[in-house]
This record gives structure tokens, sequence and C-alpha cells, in this order.
């Protein structure tokens, strides 16, 4: 690591605020200092301004030693780290009187991040060297609770009062104050209307929209084993339609993706390439893109089927090492200030300054006040209840689902496309449909499974590959499948799913 040293040739110390070796330090250069202006008598102008060289080096070495830290790992875009990062670093000075900094450390999507933590921990027990986990949904922090790998921090009172505890029958912050959530997420279908337009493709109202015929190959999606916001919406489905529907209506989602993407990210930005039509998309990726390609060329649709809202979260970890700046960033985040970053445009006195970030709030009261300011144009705590989703259901078999769906859409997507493709030509049978959403396992067998039995690396690659293995033969037989195509048309197919 390289060592700023002084005009004198003595490098910096590596923690200025470390009492003894501060003091020794500083008086030294006070001596030095001292002999340096000494020096000027002498040698006139030339020591003075050598003098005045020290005397300006002291003072801001000085200041960046003393500088408050945090540091945040989050899978959160480069947007939200710059405009977080500057208008932190603003509140603090002007709350405290003294500067501070966020050190971003990036390994990836959610699951990513969750991943790196959980392996850190397991040899650190005491602490990872991070502050902060900030970023995805709700089934991480759940886990972070449950593992005692987040530190309680209660947010001062005239901040929390603001906050509801829920929003649409979902925690907004957790009760015993180990997380909290930043912001709120929705779940839609961002929307080319430019291609649909060229292509005569329709408009879609409802999830169940993506697995229209019509559809394939122009729709957009991630891989849940690498994207929490696409291991949120694949749950979703499972919760609304339940198990065994569920399952079949994501088989033929899954034969229209185009492909799938590892990052949700790119998924969004092929639609305004128009590479695809649909893409499956959180709400601030879609805002973000409609906001650069305009709203003549694409929308983003919550579904009228159902929606379900989300904690957007940010936790303490164990063993924070700056837990008192930590604990400052995570009250900025739930501040006005912090929530006006999430919720104004780009430009706003009170916005963000270099880019929109267009996110929903946990502060109702900022929803009325900025109506018609801000380009959210609802208020998630307005939304009509139809759909409450469990998150405690969601992170315990989290894990077992994202490799179900690995296993049955993602490594063997061409398969599944041939059979798709196959069974459209067939005009959905409903014999076909049945056979398409067949599992190799319940949801009773996967709580059973999730639980204790997945922890087994060995077991968990044995599972991965019979599932795979089975899918693969299920696809093939209903692509080679030679009957005659069924008299049914596609309303009649759709009355049977």
């Amino acid at each position: 690591m390289v060592r700023l040293r002084s005009p004198f040739g003595s490098p910096l110390p590596k923690r200025f605020s470390d009492g003894l070796s501060a003091f020794i330090c500083v008086h030294l250069w006070l001596t030095r200092l001292s002999h340096c202006i000494l020096l000027a008598k002498r040698q006139h102008r030339a020591g003075f301004v050598r003098a005045v060289g020290c005397l300006v080096f002291l003072v801001a070495a000085l200041s960046l030693s003393a500088a408050a830290k945090v540091t945040i790992l989050t899978p959160h875009n480069e947007a939200i780290r710059i405009e977080f990062g500057r208008a932190f670093a603003t509140w603090h000075m002007a709350q405290f009187g003294e500067p501070a900094t966020v050190e971003w450390r990036n390994v990836g999507g959610t699951t990513d991040a969750l991943r790196f933590v959980q392996s850190e921990f397991s040899s650190k027990p005491d602490g990872i060297g991070i502050d902060i986990f900030f970023g995805g949904g709700p089934e991480p922090y759940l886990l972070l609770a449950d593992k005692q790998f987040a530190d309680r921090w209660d947010v001062p009172p005239e901040i929390l009062g603001g906050i509801p505890q829920t929003a649409g029958g979902v925690e907004v912050y957790d009760r015993d104050h180990l997380w909290y959530g930043a912001a709120l997420s929705s779940f839609g279908i961002l929307q080319n209307l430019r291609v649909q337009r060229l292509t005569h493709l329709p408009f879609a109202r409802r999830w169940e929209d993506l697995t229209r015929p019509e559809l394939f190959g122009w729709v957009g999606a991630g891989d849940p084993r690498n994207s929490g916001t696409m291991n949120t919406m694949f749950e979703t489905f499972l919760q609304f339609y339940g198990w065994e529907k569920g399952w079949l209506k994501l088989a033929m989602l899954g034969g229209n993706v185009r492909k799938f993407d590892r990052e949700s990210t790119t998924t969004a930005k092929d639609v305004t390439l128009g590479e695809t039509a649909y893409a499956m998309a959180i709400d601030f990726y879609g805002f973000t893109q409609v906001a650069a390609a305009g709203r003549t060329n694409l929308t983003f649709a919550l579904p009228e089927d159902f929606t379900a809202i989300n904690a957007d979260g940010i936790a303490l970890l164990h063993g924070a090492p700056n837990r008192e700046t930590a604990g400052r960033f995570i009250n900025f985040t739930l501040s006005e200030q912090g929530q006006k970053l999430w919720f104004l445009p780009k430009g706003h006195p009170d916005g963000p300054r270099q880019y929109s970030i267009e996110r929903m709030i946990v502060r109702p009261d900022l929803y009325r006040r900025f109506k018609g300011v801000s380009n959210i144009e609802f208020s998630p705590f307005e939304l009509p209840g139809n759909f409450n989703y469990d998150s405690k259901l969601a992170r315990t078999r989290r894990d077992v689902v994202a490799a179900l769906i690995g296993a049955l859409l993602v490594d063997t997507h061409p398969e599944l496309q041939k059979a798709w493709r196959a069974i459209i030509d067939r005009h959905l049978t409903p014999v076909d449909l049945a056979a398409l959403g067949q599992m190799p396992i319940t949801d009773a067998e996967v709580l059973v499974l999730a639980r204790d039995a997945w922890k087994d690396p060995a077991l968990r690659n044995q599972k991965k590959i019979a599932w795979q293995t089975w899918a693969q033969q299920k696809y093939r037989k209903l692509a080679s499948d030679r009957r005659a195509p069924a008299p049914t048309t596609n309303n009649d197919a759709n009355k049977n799913q």
C-alpha cells in the first residue's frame, strides 16, 4: 500500500485518530514546522514559502486523517452509489461539522452479495470489515437477522416517526430494528411500445399476458440464481397461483423468454434497445429506462392481476468497524433529505444532481407534498392490497426454488423453447399443458429439503443434476410428439389454463 509522505520525508500515520501515535506525530510535525519557520528568518522568502507549504500540508493531512468513513456492500448501481455518497458527505458536514466518506464494495447482484457476506462471516464471526449491507429485497435481511449477522441500530424517533411499520401487509422495517426499508419496490412489465407497434404485438396488462404464444422470443428475464429481483418475481408467481399452476405459468413464460440474463439490469436495457418488447423488471429499472428513452417509446406497467410491494433494505452488519458513522448513514437514508434523493427528479434543489434514481420511498407524506413534481405518480401506501407477499416463506425456500428455476427453466432453456414451440403448434392442448407443468418435487418436499438437507453440498449437486436431467427428458418428449394438432383455438386453450 502506498503511504503518503510529508515535505519532510516522513510518512503519514496509517490512523491519525490513534491517540498516542497521533499526539507524538503532531508533536514531531509541529517541532519540524517551528524549525522551518526559524529557517525562514535566515533564508527570508524561500524559507517562508517552505514554512507555509509545510503548514498547509499538515492541515490537509490532519483533515484527511480525521475524516469519518463508512464501508458499504451493495448491489445498487453506480448512479445510486454516486448520488448517496455525495449527498451523505454534504449532510454529514452540515449535521456534525466534519467530513465523511463512503467506501463502496460491489461483488455483483443481491444474491452474490449475500453469498459473499455468509462466506466471510463463516471465517470471521466477530466482523468482516464491512459496516453496512445496502440494497436488495426483504429475504436477505431476514437471513442476516436470523444468523445474527446484523446488529441493532435505533433510528432517532424524529426520523422513524414518519415511516409506517408496514405497507400493503409487508414490513417496512424490522420491529427489533435489525434492518430498515430504505426504499420500496414494486415489480412490473417494462414494454417497448415502438416495437409493439411495428410488430403488432399486444400491450401486456397482466403477468399472465407474458405467457401468450404470440410473445415467443420477445420476453426478457434474468437468472434468479444471480438476481434477487428475479428471484422475488418468480417466487411471487408461485405464491399467487399456487405451486402447481405457478410452475405451469413460469414454464410458459420461460418458453417465451429470448434468453435468461445474469443481471436484471441487462434485461431492462434489452427492452430499450428493442431486443425484446417485454421484460420482467423492478420499478426503478423501469422508470430509469423510460426516462432515458421517452414515454412515447417505453412504459412501465404494474400488472392488474397481482402486484407485490417489497422493502429494499439497509442493515448494520455485526462487528461494523465504523459503527457510529454507519448508523448515521442509515439515519440519512431514512431522513427527509435521503428520501428526497430517491424520489425527486434530477435537477430539483433537494434531488439528485447527476442521475435520476426514481424510487418509491418509505415516507408517505412526501408523496402528497411532491405530487406532480416526482415522476412516480402513485403511492404504494394507497394501492389496493390484492396480494400479500410472504417474505418468510420466500426466504425459507429461496435457495431451493432458485435451483429449481435454474434446472427447469434456465439451464434447459433450449429444450424448453423447442417443447413450447411444439405445444404452440399443437394449439396448447390441455394434455400438453398438464405435462409442461409437471414438477419433480412438491412444495411440501421443498420446505423439508430447505430446512436441513440442502446444507449438504453433495446432495445439492445431486438434486440439481437430477432435476436438470428430468426436465430435459420431459421437454424432449414434448418436442418430439408428432400428434396431429388438436382442433382447439387459442381462446379455448386459454380457458383451460
